[in-house]
């Protein structure tokens, strides 16, 4: 799960004294718009994504998993009187922030799909469809077979997978900024 978070020391920066003029309540309230609209945000901004950011799935003639569309629904928000945030409950979007190495939670390989057959889908899966899943003798791939069809590679066995950092699976900083602020303002005005 991925947090973003807007806190005290940060509207300060923004809104001066206001936020410490009003009780935890108010602030409560000012967290909430500015979460709220956070989330809005990062919604509209994946699920856009999840129409195009599917590299491998076009590589392999695959259909796209979806997974950056299902994180956008899964996208959640929360505010106490001290901070608001964003809950982006998917591991898929770490890599905004950093690289990410990938290793086996068990096992010693992880299986990277080689066809659109085997694409979003895990080998038991694939077991579970029919297809006879084997590794011939010590070379790092899985092969299957379906029937009496002829063979046919379904994934690369690797150790481990290192996914470069990638900013452009969120909004801006600057954009998630002016989102907070401007639901903020908006509160003030309001109450003004």
């Amino acid at each position: 799960m991925l947090k973003i978070t807007t806190n005290a020391h940060q509207v300060s920066l923004r809104l001066g004294k206001w936020a410490a003029k009003v009780g935890p309540g108010g602030r409560r309230q000012l967290y909430s718009d500015a979460a709220n609209a956070g989330a809005i945000l990062v919604r509209g901004y994946l699920a856009r994504l999840g129409g195009w950011k599917h590299k491998t799935a076009a590589r392999l003639g695959a259909q796209p998993t979806g997974i950056l569309g299902k994180a956008a629904t899964r996208t959640t928000w929360r505010a106490t009187g001290e901070y608001g945030e964003v809950d982006i409950p998917t591991p898929a979007v770490r890599r905004a922030f950093h690289d990410v190495e990938i290793r086996p939670r068990s096992g010693t390989y992880l299986t990277i799909p080689a066809s659109s057959t085997s694409y979003g889908r895990r080998a038991a899966v694939l077991a579970g469809l029919g297809w006879k899943i084997y590794r011939p003798g010590k070379a790092r791939v899985l092969l299957g077979k379906l029937g009496d069809d002829e063979p046919k590679l379904l994934y690369y066995l690797v150790t481990s997978v290192r996914q470069r950092q990638d900013r452009s699976l969120l909004p801006s900083d600057e954009a998630m900024k002016q989102s907070a602020a401007g639901a903020m303002l908006a509160l003030i005005r309001r109450a003004s």
